[in-house]
């Protein structure tokens, strides 16, 4: 009977009066029944709640999409696409998401006294497939370790797909099989061997890849780059010239002595507001 009456009118809020009397719920234990099943429903999440004391259908249902947010506490929860409350999935419901994700979840069944809990049943895109960490080469196979711990297990790499790299190693890999039914394991392959972790290039190199970032330059522009001079000549400290703020005053057009040791070149005058800045100019010879 609840159920029907609120599917019937979806888009509509109903205080508990307008239900009983609509219902024609006219004794005390027919109205506490009633309380104790939408209290019930509202759990299922078949109902909303819309203040202390009304109920609406719940039309978003049990499946949602949005991001699936990855902690290392292992506290994920789902961030729907209208901006509600985030919801709490375990990682044994995960289906292996990583953080950014665009997922599809369904809702679980409340139990009472428990918080709400969603299960990925599909995940509808992956916000990145390629990532950086340190290699981990064994017998038969290789591992890259991640520094942000983003992953249940480490990406598993054939040794033949390393592309030269070695034990200790900063490497880009690319995933190539993303965990199903039959696998938990992450597949993946060396796109770019960046070099031996702690060294300072390296280092910064592997932060630019980590997020997506152009690390490497086209090979002409290197060449360029390696005939600039970098070296400075007396012409170039002859000619340097160096701006600097002498002053900030009220614009009364009042002069603001400043002692300097060097006579200014050039003088520029702002106004900003109420107050006057004077911008000089000074050679360094």
């Amino acid at each position: 009977m609840l159920t029907s009456f609120f599917q019937a009118q979806p888009e509509r809020i109903f205080s508990i009066k307008q239900i009983f009397h609509s219902l024609k719920l006219n004794t005390h234990p027919l109205k506490m029944l009633a309380i104790d099943v939408m209290e019930d429903m509202a759990w299922d999440d078949f109902l909303s709640k819309a203040g202390e004391n009304a109920y609406m259908l719940n039309t978003k249902g049990q499946v949602q999409e949005g991001t699936f947010i990855r902690k290392a506490n292992g506290k994920n929860t789902f961030q729907p696409d209208d901006g509600g409350t985030p919801v709490f999935v375990s990682e044994r419901n995960s289906m292996s998401a990583l953080n950014g994700d665009r997922v599809k979840v369904q809702f679980m069944a409340r139990r009472r006294n428990h918080i709400k809990e969603a299960m990925v049943i599909e995940i509808l895109q992956r916000r990145k497939d390629t990532f950086v960490g340190k290699l981990k080469v064994e017998r038969d196979f290789a591992l890259l370790i991640t520094q942000e711990n983003m992953f249940v297990h480490d990406i598993i790499i054939p040794k033949k797909k390393l592309k030269g790299g070695t034990t200790g190693d900063r490497a880009l890999v690319q995933i190539t099989k993303w965990p199903d039914s039959d696998s938990k394991n992450l597949i993946g392959e060396v796109i770019d061997v960046l070099g031996k972790a702690g060294d300072n290039d390296v280092e910064m190199n592997s932060i630019l890849a980590q997020y997506g970032l152009p690390y490497r330059y086209p090979k002409r522009v290197e060449e360029a780059a390696e005939k600039i001079n970098a070296e400075i000549t007396e012409k170039d400290i002859a000619e340097r010239e160096i701006s600097a703020m002498c002053g900030l005053v009220p614009s009364t057009r009042k002069t603001l002595k400043i002692s300097t040791m060097r006579s200014p070149c050039a003088s520029s005058t702002r106004i900003y507001g109420k107050w006057e800045c004077i911008l000089q100019t000074f050679r360094t010879t």
